[in-house]
């Protein structure tokens, strides 16, 4: 505190912004461990690391929007001098205005997470950080206290209304990180995470200020004040900085976490990730007798999206002192200007003319740098990916203490493996605009790397970055399977023969030779068909002989090997009618006409009926079934075969009808007057109509026997022919002669003679 270091702070009116450490050459990878979880705590899960260690990694930052860094002058004295001087290398700073960071120092480790299942991870991250900020510096203020304020050579004013704020924070972070799986749906893939943070604020410097209206001149080394508004507080006591200068060290490293603190403070990160996965299904396989097993060793992803904030909270701080400068006043000999604590900088503002007021025991919160980091991650083959980031600081109001994130946009295109990471980021930078481009690596144990190259290869960088890191990954591993038969090598007994998992990974055999390997023979011992699974099949129809009811003859296996001729699901052997489709009701045999009784049985299997009556119907309802009623729709008592009993006045008018049909004398045509009792036998005829008519003709003796015959049989045609006239059918008459044959009475007599010459008529069923 040598120099006149607080003064010189005071007058600087200029910015110098923290910038985040995020390791973009090596952070997006997807084998980056534990340096992802620091750009978004969701990057744990699901991770290609069952378990990730980092030992430690240390970063160190530099950048502003108008110094130029001379690295190739810092690199050749840095082999030959042993003073080195910042001023020498920082170049070209002027007017106001000035936005600066120098320096960011960062150191992670140890830190680590754990897989415990394909949902959920675990970790641990420590981290110690040094922050500093300046906002509105002058630039020409700045330049002459890197080259002294005696041989800057010239006198300069500073005449600064703008508002101007410094911070400097050193902290410590203890976080405990938990990833998860929130959405795993084919394509779509959503995971999260938190990170719970511990914060041990070690010790923060803070000044800001309204106003500084003053002129330095070199000749007398003296600085005229005419207008100071400004205040400063710190938790800086001479103990504080004596814990400080052992800090860092072994003895020191459990009470940087667990000891009395300055400050506390808790807070974290949470982020989201979402991936697009069109080819998810490839990524499972089958292995060791399990099957659709997630392969966690490859990136099954081809497009990613991700959001996170970052160091969410503040540090409380306690016993702070603040002191309050105003006035005006004039600083002598100010190289020669020295302090050590509060006291004496309060007595050296209150000798220079100054106007202080100093308070003690505040309680102070110091803001961490909440930042919004949104980025998207495209694979564009196998191995090669491009990334895109941009950084949003959420709180840039300088007013309050605290530290905040620039703005700055990010490309990297990378290679990335199991073995070795390569990535080159190309950064644009709004606190310097200014595009800076960076090159990353990881090869086995090592990280190391730069997000700001430019500035060791020349001397127009505003400027510098450079990483390292130790750490060891063990990653998930798809197990070794040399002869791809799904059983891995440490279980397979045939490592070099493709066997199957039943068999601990050997072929399965075959005893009897039939080409059907024994799990899949049902006779293994006695060769057989596959039709047959490895059984004798005699019948050939794919049921062996042992379990077939009729191993000689093609059956079906519902049945046992036999067969169903008639496809009614009644076997032959069981079937009642083998060749007619039937029903298994009625054991195989159809029911035409559906009166519950089989065809076989049915003596009408046409006619629905009674079973009492076999299967017909009684359509007279004469007690006499139809198939055996000779007169089936029309009443008749059994004894006449069911049909109706000509009556007695019937018979009556036949007998009469006999004698009493006239002729023409020797001739065969009926007279007309026997027409009317011709049709009264063509209306019994109608009447009974299950009856056939037998006519018969007659003569007597006169006239020769074959006149007679012929006569006779003529006249009963004639009777025929009449009636046939009168729509009686043909196949319901018979007619026929018996001359003179068969009289009924003597031909003696004429009397006699006439009952002779007759034609008889007879009803007889059908």
């Amino acid at each position: 505190m040598k120099k006149l270091l607080l003064i010189s702070l005071l007058l600087f009116t200029g910015f110098y912004r923290s910038s985040a450490q995020l390791n973009f050459g090596v952070a997006h990878s997807n084998f980056s461990g534990t340096q992802g979880m620091y750009l978004n705590p969701a990057a744990i899960a699901d991770s290609r690391h069952r378990l990730a260690f980092e030992l430690y990694s240390v970063s160190f930052l530099a950048n502003n929007n108008q110094a130029k860094f001379d690295f190739n002058r810092l690199f050749k004295d840095a082999r030959s001098s042993d003073s080195l001087k910042l001023g020498n290398y920082l170049r070209s700073l002027s007017g106001t205005n000035l936005n600066m960071i120098l320096p960011y120092a960062e150191v992670r480790g140890p830190s680590l997470f754990y897989s415990i299942d394909r949902r959920n991870t675990i970790g641990l991250n420590t981290r110690v950080r040094l922050l500093n900020q300046f906002e509105d510096f002058n630039g020409d203020v700045f330049n002459a206290v890197l080259h002294g304020l005696t041989n800057s050579g010239n006198s300069f004013s500073v005449n600064n209304s703008t508002p101007y704020y410094w911070t400097s924070h050193l902290v410590t972070d203890l976080g405990l990180s938990y990833g998860v799986v929130l959405m795993d749906k084919g394509k779509d893939f959503v995971k999260a995470g938190i990170t719970a943070k511990f914060y041990r604020g070690n010790a923060f410097l803070n000044m800001s200020g309204t106003s500084l209206d003053g002129t330095y001149y070199s000749d007398g080394d003296s600085l005229v004040v005419n207008d100071a508004d400004f205040t400063m507080s710190s938790n800086l006591t001479d103990e504080k900085a004596n814990q400080l200068r052992n800090f860092g060290t072994v003895s020191n490293f459990f009470d940087q976490f667990f000891g009395k603190s300055a400050g506390t403070g808790f807070g974290g990160d949470v982020g989201v990730i979402y991936e697009y996965r069109p080819d998810h299904e490839s990524y499972y396989y089958d292995m060791d007798n399990e099957t659709h097993i997630y392969d966690r060793e490859v990136n099954k992803y081809k497009f990613k999206a991700s959001l996170s904030v970052l160091d969410i909270g503040k540090v409380r701080y306690k016993d702070v002192q603040s002191i309050h400068v105003t006035g005006s006043g004039t600083i002598t000999n100010v190289n020669e200007v020295h302090f050590n604590n509060y006291s004496e900088l309060n007595d050296n503002f209150t000798s220079f003319g100054l106007t202080v007021d100093s308070v003690t025991g505040q309680t102070v919160d110091v803001k961490l740098p909440t930042t919004l980091v949104a980025g998207i991650d495209y694979k564009f083959i196998n191995h090669v990916y491009g990334n895109l980031t941009y950084m949003q600081g959420v709180v840039t109001d300088m007013k309050v203490p605290g530290n905040y994130y620039y703005n700055q946009v990010t490309l990297t295109p990378r290679y990335e493996s199991k073995r070795y990471d390569i990535g080159v980021p190309v950064s644009y930078n709004m606190m310097s605009e200014d595009v800076k481009v960076g090159f990353g690596a990881r090869v086995a144990f090592f990280t190391i790397g730069s997000d700001d190259l430019l500035g060791y290869f020349g001397s127009n960088s505003k400027g510098f970055n450079v990483y390292f890191g130790i750490r060891a990954n063990i990653n998930f591993k798809k197990p070794k399977d040399s002869d791809g038969d799904k059983v891995s090598d440490k279980l397979d007994s045939c490592i070099f023969e493709k066997g199957v998992w039943a068999y601990k990974g050997c072929p399965i055999p075959d005893k009897d030779g039939d080409g059907i390997l024994d799990p899949d023979d049902l006779c293994p011992d006695l060769a057989g068909l596959k039709s047959a699974r490895g059984c004798p099949d005699r019948d050939l129809d794919s049921i062996a002989d042992a379990s077939d009811n009729c191993p000689d003859v093609y059956g079906m296996l519902k049945f046992n090997g036999c067969p169903d001729t008639d496809g009614d699901d009644v076997p032959d052997m069981n079937d009642s009618c083998p060749n007619i489709k039937g029903e298994p009701r009625y054991n195989g045999c159809p029911d035409t006409d559906g009166d519950g009784l089989s065809d076989n049985l049915d003596k009408c299997p046409d006619k629905a009926g009674p079973v009492a009556n076999e299967g017909c119907p009684d359509t007279d309802n004469d007690g006499i079934a139809d198939n055996l009623d000779r007169c089936p729709e029309k009443a008749g008592p059994r004894s006449n075969n069911g049909c109706p009993e000509i009556s007695v006045e019937v018979k009556k008018r036949l007998a009469f009808a006999a004698t009493a049909i006239q002729f023409d004398f020797a001739k065969a045509t009926i007279k007309k007057g026997s027409f009317k009792l011709l049709d009264e036998i063509v209306a019994i005829l109608n009447e009974y109509s299950d009856y056939n008519m037998t006519i018969f003709g007659h003569t007597d003796n006169i006239g020769t026997d074959s006149t007679n015959m012929k006569l006779s049989r003529d006249r009963a045609n004639s009777v025929r022919e009449y009636f046939i006239s009168k729509g009686i059918t043909t196949d319901r008459l018979t007619s026929d002669g018996f001359g003179e044959s068969q009289p009924v009475a003597t031909n003696k007599t004429s009397a006699g003679r006439a009952k002779n010459r007759r034609v008889d008529m007879d009803l007889k069923l059908k």
